[in-house]
């Protein structure tokens, strides 16, 4: 018996505390902490399925950047009466032309004779190529000569537009006689040509630009009449011919910089 009841007595603390525990009311768990409890409860070496989505590196971006649109190729002759699409590409490649033009007879570094023929010389009479109004000869590498006997009375404005064509030259007055020493080329020299270049080129861009504003502009003013789609490709169209010839532009200037300082 006395063993009995010191167990009983054992045993009541631990009773009660049970019996206190199973009237408390269940405990809240923390919003975010749940799936923490749940993976805790779950047996060792089992993982829930979460769902994912596939990684996308910088690598992918970029190349799903880089992938270039399709090209649009509309025939000439069905779009005549919108606008006649090969009269702006002539247009474009004249802006093209015209730059060549630029860089060949004011960009050049190999000073000889025929590099002076088309300096234009602005008269009374008006404006001429100086190989028009006097005669042009190389005396020896280092020196030009320009006779002006045929038009004495431009000999002035024959030295002022030499000195003016960014050619590095400073001419000398020897009678109607015009001596042209040819100067050693400096990078200095090389340097201001570049930038010479790079105004050529921009000016030819926004030249570029207005012809390609002026074919879309021609484009809407026929939107009453023609279909959405077709003025779509025809501005995709002339955009991309706008794009070929700048791309191309910029060709000419990477290849006229490389032979400036050659």
């Amino acid at each position: 018996m006395a063993l009995a009841a010191r167990c009983v007595r054992l045993l009541r603390p631990l009773l009660h505390s049970f019996l206190a525990g199973a009237a408390r009311p269940p405990q809240q768990v923390p919003a975010g902490c749940s799936a923490l409890l749940l993976n805790a409860s779950r047996p060792c070496g089992v993982c829930p399925t979460v769902p994912t989505r596939p990684l996308v590196t910088k690598k992918g971006k970029a190349k799903g950047k880089g992938q270039s649109q399709a090209r649009v190729t509309i025939d000439a002759a069905s779009v005549e009466d919108v606008i006649n699409v090969e009269e702006v590409n002539a247009e474009m490649l004249s802006v093209m032309e015209v730059l060549k033009e630029d860089f060949s007879k004011n960009l050049s570094i190999r000073t000889s004779a025929g590099a002076l023929d088309h300096i234009i010389v602005t008269t009374k009479d008006g404006k001429f190529p100086l190989n028009q109004l006097g005669q042009i000869s190389q005396k020896s590498p280092h020196l030009i000569i320009v006779n002006m006997a045929s038009f004495p009375e431009s000999t002035a404005a024959a030295i002022r537009a030499i000195k003016e064509s960014r050619m590095n030259l400073n001419p000398e007055a020897d009678g109607i006689i015009i001596r042209v020493p040819v100067p050693k080329v400096t990078r200095e020299h090389r340097e201001s040509l570049v930038k010479l270049a790079k105004q050529y080129t921009n000016k030819a861009k926004d030249s570029l630009r207005w012809v390609r504003n002026n074919a879309i502009s021609c484009v809407k003013k026929t939107e009453s009449t023609v279909s959405k789609d077709t003025i779509y490709l025809l501005e995709k169209q002339i955009q991309q011919m706008t794009d070929d010839t700048m791309a191309e532009m910029d060709k000419l200037l990477a290849a006229k910089t490389k032979d400036l300082f050659v």
